[in-house]
């Protein structure tokens, strides 16, 4: 994760693929594998927010162009 820039409110960052995945995951996880109870409180967001971040974060992976292979 590359730090961009730091707001009052929030940040802009650059994330790898790879790290893109990870949330990616993590959130698909949270949101739809386990049970969490009291999900509010525990992760701070309500589950609308947190399954429609992964909506998101799914079409940002969905838009990494695949690795360029070489030609020769």
């Amino acid at each position: 994760m590359q730090r961009l820039q730091v707001k009052q409110y929030g940040a802009i960052v650059a994330l790898s693929e790879q790290e893109l995945l990870l949330i990616n995951n993590a959130l698909n996880e949270v949101c739809h594998g386990i049970d969490v109870r009291g999900f509010e409180t525990r992760l701070g967001v309500t589950r609308a927010f947190a399954e429609d971040l992964l909506g998101e974060i799914g079409t940002l992976l969905g838009e990494v162009p695949p690795p360029s292979t070489p030609t020769g």
